[in-house]
């Protein structure tokens, strides 16, 4: 699963976070636990979609509850972070989402 780049992110904590992008057809390894950022870039400009943590993301980006939505906004990147503390997960979503304010919100 080559990247395409990295990409680092201020929450809104003022932490950055440093996520690898992958091309939106990326297949990742089992049982990689981490935080994603679904989102379309077009030349320079990128726009989030979806903002969301999760314990396994290969299973999940096969059949993701919000593929319909991913693709009716033309995702092409998909971004991730490393981490297999759910609780640290969630607070990285929290910092990132009013930073980042997705198209599509979680829930």
């Amino acid at each position: 699963m080559p990247k395409v780049s990295e990409n680092r992110i201020a929450g809104k904590s003022g932490k950055e976070y440093q996520l690898n992008v992958y091309t939106h057809d990326v297949q990742f390894n089992d049982f990689i636990p981490g935080v994603y950022v679904i989102s379309e870039v077009n030349g320079e400009q990128e726009k989030c979609i979806f903002l969301g943590e999760t314990d396994n993301i290969y299973p999940l980006l096969k059949a993701h509850p919000r593929q319909a939505d991913f693709d009716s906004e033309n995702y092409n990147r998909v971004s991730f972070y490393k981490n297999a503390s759910r609780e640290v997960r969630n607070s990285i979503v929290s910092d990132l989402m009013p930073v980042l304010d997705p198209v599509c919100k979680p829930g």
